[in-house]
């Protein structure tokens, strides 16, 4: 059927031309999974395109909704998009990026941030620009058929770009899609981005996705659990390195003045120790190069075990 036929067709059926909250919605608040694979998505993006992007942090995940492929589409017309093919479900996806994608990769990449992309007039992509796109779009579809490495397998390829100008890209306009929006904040500002998907697509992987991540280990939320983690392991603390300790009494102290030697015991045969929090880590050896002192770490520290069960089986 011609375009123009559909177009006046849709006319006739308004209800063609929104979602259908009550079919897909349901399916998306019983897929738990499906948020964690799109939250690991996030998380892999950095690794995967940082030397194309020039992240400040990890990609934000704004939403997971359900729309149908005509509102979403409707919503990114004009926009470049990557269409991804992806050999284990034998269906599309779809990469759709931020306007100012283009110009943002050609600055973060040859360097040139002097000029705010958002002050510049929109035009088409050049063939370096689309070229770099396309690059990005391969990073990003690997990023995300890792993050769906636990749920089953994607085997994503690059089928093509385009800008978006037909509805029917992902099929009946009408169909239930699933659509993750990020925002990726760059040095030259944010930047959007939408992953959308036929739900239909994700049928084989049902199953795998209604199951919630880590429920079988019982307790807690596993996405409260991940953001926990994440800002332990980002925590920052002091580290110490101590040359020796010395003994010493109030009076000795108030007594210490400029140019006053003090022997050491050499309890650490020369060594440093290397402590963090007061807990002591490593024995480390003392060095100097560029006009800096430098520590080369030599093996742990071996803690004396003082628990019960030590002291009865010797």
């Amino acid at each position: 059927m011609p375009r123009a036929e559909r177009e006046s067709s849709a006319a006739s059926a308004p209800w063609l031309q929104g979602a259908q909250p009550d079919s897909a919605g349901q399916a998306i608040e019983r897929l738990p999974g499906l948020a964690f694979a799109f939250e690991q998505f996030a998380l892999n993006i950095p690794a995967a395109a940082g030397s194309l992007l020039k992240l400040e942090t990890a990609p934000t995940l704004d939403a997971i909704r359900p729309e149908t492929a005509f509102t979403a589409l409707g919503e990114c017309e004009g926009q470049l998009a990557a269409v991804l093919h992806s050999g284990a479900l034998d269906a599309k996806l779809m990469l759709i990026f931020d306007p100012k994608i283009a110009e943002s990769l050609i600055a973060t990449v040859f360097g040139d941030e002097s000029v705010s992309v958002g002050e510049r007039p929109p035009r088409s992509a050049t063939t370096i620009e689309f070229h770099l796109v396309a690059e990005l779009a391969r990073r990003f579809a690997g990023a995300l058929e890792a993050a769906f490495d636990g749920f089953g397998s994607l085997e994503l390829r690059l089928d093509r770009l385009e800008k978006l100008a037909d509805v029917y890209g992902l099929g009946r306009r009408d169909g239930p899609t699933v659509e993750a929006r990020l925002t990726l904040a760059t040095r030259l500002g944010p930047l959007a981005l939408a992953v959308l998907a036929q739900q239909a697509a994700l049928a084989p992987l049902r199953k795998q996705l209604a199951t919630e991540p880590g429920a079988e280990a019982g307790g807690g939320d596993p996405r409260w659990a991940r953001q926990l983690e994440r800002g332990v392991v980002r925590a920052r603390v002091a580290v110490s390195a101590v040359l020796d300790e010395l003994p010493m009494s109030l009076g000795d102290i108030a007594a210490l003045s400029v140019g006053q030697v003090l022997t050491l015991h050499g309890s650490g045969m020369g060594r440093v120790r290397l402590e963090c929090e007061g807990r002591e880590m490593f024995w480390c050896k003392l060095g100097q190069g560029d006009g800096r002192y430098s520590l080369e770490i030599e093996a742990a520290v071996e803690l004396e075990d003082n628990s019960i069960e030590s002291a009865l089986a010797n």
